[in-house]
């Protein structure tokens, strides 16, 4: 008589699908006969989170676990997307997950395709080692077709995260779509379709062809040093040692004419600077530069980002603001730059909080660069 496996006997008392009711919350896998408080190593898992989607987990081993994924909504024929989180880890844990209900035979996981992974130490997404991830005919799930992948986790306090492929919220979609909108552009139309079963709005937009560009402010050309565009690669301290994609550049959304880029709300800037501005590194010598192709020095010097006077200065006198519309098109393009670095929100709103910052920093080094030519005009003048 053939010998059962732990996942045959299980296989038979419920059904593979049949008790996938929603997402896990929180859920802490125990061995079985394990009673007390879980320990770390004990494994919380959770998905209900805006795109999350893991319906059931079961332990197999210390080392092993099975992962039912949900099907989509009022289709339980079709079940691909997975993205949950895994908390409670232990330093050096090596554990492989088995994602045992697909519903495809034929997948990019067959081709080199891999999961994304992130933690919260670490929020850019990465792709697992292609070495590392297996799709195959499984006999213990009535050879349905699996895709199981090991990893190691490394850093106690942190919270991984697993996905299908990049994650793209409804939530980033409205507020992209709000950006769009508030542009007033006048071939761009956002209207209401209707309401889907969960009361989320469903959009109807429609493009046409753009009008004639207008140029409405004349803007003093500035040099922008154009730096070196490097693609970094990070490798992380694990079994799972990978690589961040380098953030590719879409600027589709920019309109191009006339060698000039429109940038929203009839601001209009040299193509070849701003094709320059995109390789810049790091957030605040980006910030700096757009500022200076959109204002221009002599625009920045005699003028504040919120208009109120400096504090240090008891006989301050407050500077004009700058023009509030497009202080939104520095974060607008600031945030079209940071979302093709990561998706998590947190950082995001993080990164943009900082837009100000680096606009009075810019202003004080140009304020500083006049002093001192001016100081140098006077010294050559007192020496003739």
């Amino acid at each position: 008589m053939r010998k059962l496996s732990y996942r045959e006997i299980k296989g038979s008392a419920i059904g593979s699908d049949d008790i996938i009711a929603g997402n896990v919350s929180k859920y802490t896998v125990l061995p079985a006969g394990y009673c007390g408080q879980p320990k770390k190593g004990h494994l919380i898992f959770d998905a209900c989170f805006e795109s999350g989607n893991l319906g059931r987990v079961d332990h197999i081993t210390e080392f092993e676990y099975d992962l039912f994924i949900r099907p989509d909504t009022c289709n339980p024929r079709f079940r691909v997307w997975f993205n949950f989180t895994v908390e409670n880890v232990k330093e050096s844990q090596r554990v492989i997950f088995n994602v045992v209900n697909f519903s495809k035979t034929k997948s990019l996981y067959r081709d080199g395709m891999a999961p994304m992974v992130k933690s919260t130490s670490r929020p850019k997404w990465q792709r697992i080692p292609s070495k590392n991830v297996y799709y195959y005919r499984c006999p213990d799930h009535r050879k349905n077709y699996v895709m199981s992948f090991a990893f190691c986790f490394d850093r106690e306090d942190d919270t991984y995260q697993f996905a299908y492929c990049y994650p793209y919220t409804y939530t980033r979609l409205q507020h992209y779509l709000d950006n769009l909108q508030r542009r007033n552009m006048d071939y761009f139309c956002r209207e209401l379709l209707g309401l889907s079963v969960q009361k989320r709005q469903l959009d109807l937009l429609t493009i046409t062809s753009p009008g004639p560009a207008i140029e409405l402010e004349k803007v003093k050309p500035e040099s922008i040093e154009p730096e070196p565009e490097v693609q970094k690669t990070f490798s992380e301290e694990a079994n799972t040692s990978t690589y961040y994609p380098a953030p590719v550049p879409v600027m589709d959304k920019y309109i191009l004419e006339n060698g000039k880029v429109h940038l929203g709300s009839g601001i209009w800037v040299d193509e070849e600077k701003w094709h320059q501005l995109q390789v810049t590194q790091g957030d605040s010598k980006y910030t700096k530069n757009l500022a200076v192709m959109i204002w221009g020095t002599d625009v920045l010097k005699n003028r504040s980002v919120t208009g109120v006077a400096t504090k240090k200065k008891k006989d301050a006198v407050p500077k004009p603001p700058l023009s509030p519309h497009k202080l939104s098109i520095v974060r607008e393009c600031l945030y079209d730059r940071i979302a093709q670095e990561t998706v998590d929100e947190t950082e995001i709103a993080q990164r943009l909080s900082k837009v100000n910052k680096y606009i009075c920093e810019k202003i004080m080094d140009i304020n500083k660069s006049c002093k001192n030519e001016e100081r140098r005009e006077s010294a050559k003048y007192n020496l003739q």
